[in-house]
Order: structure tokens, then sequence, then C-alpha cells
């Protein structure tokens, strides 16, 4: 069992399921699925609590009804919330558009970026950090001198990200003559590993010396949401629990197996029963 905390947003999405893929200028028919818990801190820490760790959420959300079901919500579920801050605003929803086809299309309100007033600075097992903005980074690092921390690829690179592991979507990273190269500008010295994913063609890794890929699994996508979410959560607990890194991308690629093929963000069921039986 490892200590791990993840400073990450905690979401309300508001999803509607579309009649067929999104197009310029179609005039579409949906569902109302109504509201569900969602964004990184969910979507990854349900899987770890289910693997067995302790998993505290870092985040900031409205003090308004939505931030106060947020918070009870993730409290019902087993997580942490003692690093969530409530601001005065709305916390507002995320909309998020799932085709036909499971593709996910999510529409956010603009809001700047902030880290919550109160964080962990004790050393943990893991602190993982998926969240915008440069105000992560000297946090990040102090962390980084007793504790694994793992981050998000920050968006359009604009972000040091110190860390030892980092994840990063293909579309995300885009074209980079050397992407460990790239990856260590941002992240500094520490780091070990870079995490590219290229959704069905599967996952590689990028060390100094090392380059390692591994297939997606095959699976029929109900709901793309949260996936690479799930991804990362397999990732760390396969890195706590002492994996090699082509292990630790095994696993993550089997969590966000579970996660497509599910109607939810957050980790299925099926994930529960998979990591039951290991």
């Amino acid at each position: 069992m490892a200590n791990i905390v993840l400073l990450a947003n905690l979401n309300c999405d508001h999803v509607l399921l579309l009649g067929e893929p999104l197009a310029a200028g179609g005039r579409l028919q949906y569902r109302d699925q109504g509201r569900r818990l969602g964004g990184g801190a969910a979507n990854t820490g349900v899987g770890l609590l289910w693997a067995g760790h302790n998993v505290a959420i870092a985040s900031r959300v409205g003090r308004d009804e939505t931030g106060d079901w947020l918070l009870q919500a993730a409290a019902e579920l087993g997580l942490d919330t003692r690093y969530v801050e409530q601001f005065d605003g709305e916390t507002g929803e995320l909309l998020i558009l799932v085709d036909s086809q499971g593709e996910r299309t999510i529409l956010r309100q603009a809001r700047r970026p902030a880290l919550p007033g109160r964080l962990p600075l004790e050393p943990v097992d893991c602190l993982y950090v998926n969240l915008d903005g440069a105000e992560a980074a000297g946090y990040m690092a102090d962390m980084a001198g007793h504790s694994l921390v793992v981050a998000q690829y920050p968006k359009g690179g604009r972000w040091p990200r110190p860390c030892r592991v980092m994840i990063a979507s293909a579309a995300d990273l885009g074209e980079q003559e050397c992407p460990w190269r790239h990856a260590r500008r941002l992240a500094g010295e520490r780091l070990e590993w870079l995490v590219v994913t290229h959704g069905e063609q599967g996952a590689e890794a990028f060390s100094a010396d090392r380059h390692i890929r591994v297939p997606a699994r095959p699976v029929s996508v109900v709901d793309a949401t949260g996936a690479g979410d799930a991804f990362a959560g397999g990732l760390i607990h396969g890195l706590v629990a002492g994996l090699d890194m082509p292990a630790a991308l095994e696993q993550a690629g089997q969590w966000a197996a579970y996660t497509l093929s599910s109607s939810s963000s957050i980790p299925s069921e099926r994930l529960k029963s998979y990591l039951r039986r290991g």
C-alpha cells in the first residue's frame, strides 16, 4: 500500500450522448446523461484506491452546491479530500460530448489555474500532477527531493514540470525532433522516463538510453473519457509496486482498456474485479 497525492482537477462532468460523430455545421440528436464525477483527481484516484493505496487529492472547487456535491461524492468513494480548497464562486460544469464511436469532446469554461492554499509537504510514495499553470513547478521541485513525482505533459509545453516520470499523449507532444531532450528541458535532470501514449497504437517510453514500445489492448470503445487518466493510474500503480517500465506500461494499458469499454470516466467495476483477482 502506497501513500499517493494527486494534484489534479475534481470536475463535475455533464454528459451528452450524440447520435453520430461531430461534424461542422451538422445537426445532431443527443441524450442528456446528467452529471457525473470526473477530472483527473477522480478518474486516476479511484483506480488507485481499488488497488489498495491511500489516495489524497489536492484541488479547488467552488463554494456552491456543485462543489459540495463533488466533495461528498469523492469522499464517499474513499478519496481523502482534506487538501481540496473551496473558493468563493461557482464550480461550473464541463460539457462532455460523447459521439457514436465513443470519442469525446470536452467543453470547459475558462478559469485561471491556481494551486490549493494547503498542500502536503511531507514525503509520499508518489505525487502525481495533472494541472495546468506555472504555479505547480515550485511545489513539484520541493517534493521531488524526497518523493516520486509523476506529471502530465504541460499544455503546449509552456511550463516547467520537475519530475522523474512525464506522461504525454502524442497529440499533445506534437512533432519534436527529440522527445527525450524536449522533456528533459521541462522536467530537469531528475527525469528518468518520458511515456508517450498513442491511443489505439499503444504507448512507448523513452529514457536517456532506452526506447520501449507496448501495443494497446484490443477493446470496443464505449466512452474514451478518462482513459488517459486511468492509464496514468495504472502506470503509477506499477511503479510504486516496483515493476520495471515495460511491465508498468502493460499495467497502464490494461487500466486504460477497462475505462475505454465503460460508460463512466472513473474506472469501471471491471477494473475493480481485475485488481481483486490479482
